[in-house]
């Protein structure tokens, strides 16, 4: 009977694992098993086999979430919370001065920001200008709270 019900299981979990593969259109293997230990296990193999190989393999062993979460195995890194909450504290210790630098474009208190995010010192220059294009957008009103101004520069930075 446990052998009945893992092989149901088994057939279940290849159904839908072909069903996704199937749905998502034309991607590269990686993309369409997603990230994680399939996608490395699969490497470069093409077929619809091997994408069901990897996606079995990511499901099987659980790992995507550690990975999504790590930023590992090929997931990408996720914005740390720490720095999210460096952020929050020095906007809202700084909220009009860096008011000021965001709308001239450059200044002290803009660059501290780009410090505590992180940016790459190469990248600055567009970090300014995208945050100083987008004013309106960071201080909606007078009454923007911190954590608003540090909600819409994270989103921006996301598309940087």
């Amino acid at each position: 009977m446990k052998k009945m019900i893992i092989a149901v299981f088994v057939c279940m979990m290849l159904i839908g694992s072909a069903g996704m593969a199937a749905a998502q259109g034309v991607h590269t293997v990686r993309e369409d098993c997603g990230c994680g230990l399939g996608g490395y296990a699969i490497g470069q193999e093409t077929g619809l086999i091997w994408k069901l190989v990897g996606t079995f393999l990511n499901g099987l062993c659980g790992n995507q979430t550690f990975a999504m979460t790590s930023g590992t195995l090929g997931c990408g890194e996720p914005q740390s919370l720490a720095v999210l909450e460096q952020m929050n504290i020095f906007v809202a210790d700084n909220m009009d001065a860096l008011a000021v630098d965001i709308a001239q474009g450059n200044g002290e208190s803009l660059d501290a920001l780009a410090e505590i995010a992180a940016i790459p010192e190469e990248k600055r220059p567009i970090f300014y200008s995208t945050l100083q294009q987008n004013f309106d957008r960071i201080y909606i009103s007078a009454d923007v709270t911190n954590d608003n101004v540090v909600n819409e520069i994270s989103q921006i930075l996301d598309t940087i």
